[in-house]
């Protein structure tokens, strides 16, 4: 019995190396502007979750959440706001970026991106009702994303996609995991 006990915890220290440990997620590198000023955006690593309805006979929302009701970076309401990318020019940034209305739900922000029906009978991927349509134009070395719209208040959620491909945006790619989210509000 001791010497499994023995192999088992080795086997989990060798697991436990830096080699083994899982990849951090990519912190997004955007710069933002409201007009001509500069904004330093929040960067907050929302955590994946679920929550069931009636033991799960209800059915369950799952969601990535950020800490706090709203964020310290506001954005004066009627300014144009405008976030630079780093990402190479032959990516689409309509592949690769998300930006998201986030709703506040008591001491947290969320972005929905999926709901089971009751009794676990099917899914549906709701991300896209949050989704805010922006127009991505190429300056120089950068992307320069701009809403197509005025953004109305509320709290807003910026992120890269993990992957590009038919699973175009989705925060911390295939079954989960935490998302690094540049975060910021507008009054």
């Amino acid at each position: 019995m001791h010497r499994r006990a023995f192999l088992l915890t080795a086997a989990g220290a060798a697991l436990a190396t830096p080699a083994f440990a899982a990849r951090k997620p990519l912190v997004p590198a955007f710069n933002a502007r409201v007009g001509d000023e500069p904004l330093t955006l929040e960067i907050q690593v929302a955590t994946f979750k679920a929550q069931t309805r009636a033991f799960g006979y209800g059915g369950a929302d799952v969601f990535y959440e950020l800490k706090g009701a709203a964020s310290p970076v506001r954005v004066p309401g009627g300014q144009a706001i405008s976030v630079f990318s780093d990402e190479p020019a032959e990516i689409d940034p309509q592949q690769r970026i998300g930006l998201f209305r986030l709703a506040t739900v008591k001491a947290t922000r969320r972005l929905t991106t999926g709901k089971v029906n009751p009794l676990g009978y099917g899914t549906r991927n709701v991300k896209n009702q949050a989704a805010v349509e922006f127009a991505a134009v190429r300056e120089g070395d950068l992307w320069r994303i701009t809403p197509t719209e005025p953004l109305t208040p509320g709290e807003y959620g910026l992120a890269l996609a993990p992957n590009l491909g038919n699973n175009a945006w989705g925060w911390g790619g295939r079954g989960g995991g935490n998302q690094p989210v540049c975060a910021f509000g507008v009054d």
